[in-house]
């Protein structure tokens, strides 16, 4: 829930922060252009101490409370994950500060509960929430598998330089039953319905 501001190729370039979707490593591939970061290194809100302090705005509220701020931008940059794979991300990841949280079914039919508290809610919400409800707002949209394959060459076009591939925060696979699927893509109905998964971005940007 954060709206990453930096001037690029000449370009004002915005980039909202779509937790449990690569974007840790999306923030060190631009702080490699901008300011030689290291690929190992988890950047965050390190863009600020670089690019001055509008440079990132974090806002609990969501996509909401900055989206005029975005549209200000000449290229404005969403990264989307499967709707599916983004809350079964968020579940494990949450599970390391919260080890309660160990029954994936009771979470799922939890949910609207588990949002109270606010660790959870900014790495379970939906892209929707995120990302706001209407993919065609963005310049460039991309499916998270395709960060390296795509957006990485968009940014060495960009900044004029190579970035070092790297892959922040990398888990082995979740294994999920067909039940748990069911209950998650119920969960994240949104996302479907506004077109933040594979089978209908195609069509709605």
């Amino acid at each position: 829930m954060a709206l990453v501001r930096v001037t690029l190729g000449g370009k004002r370039l915005g980039y909202v922060r779509n937790n449990k979707a690569g974007s840790t490593t999306i923030i060190n591939y631009l702080g490699q252009l901008l300011w030689n970061e290291k690929p190992t290194t988890y950047s965050g809100t390190n863009v600020q101490d670089f690019c001055g302090q509008d440079s990132y705005i974090g806002r609990e509220k969501g996509f909401e409370t900055y989206h005029r701020e975005l549209k200000d931008c000449e290229i404005r940059i969403a990264v989307y994950r499967d709707p599916i794979d983004k809350i079964i991300a968020g579940f494990y990841y949450c599970q390391e500060i919260y080890p309660h949280l160990n029954n994936l079914d009771l979470f799922l039919d939890t949910y609207q509960h588990q949002l109270k508290n606010n660790y959870i809610r900014i790495h379970c919400r939906t892209n929707t929430d995120m990302l706001g409800p209407d993919p065609s707002i963005y310049t460039h949209v991309y499916d998270m598998t395709e960060i390296d394959a795509k957006l990485l060459p968009f940014f060495e076009q960009l900044g004029g330089k190579k970035i070092q591939k790297t892959r922040l925060r990398e888990h082995e696979p979740r294994t999920i039953t067909e039940a748990q699927k069911a209950k998650a893509k119920k969960v994240m109905a949104i996302d479907y319905q506004n077109g933040w998964c594979n089978e209908l971005i195609s069509s709605k940007i």
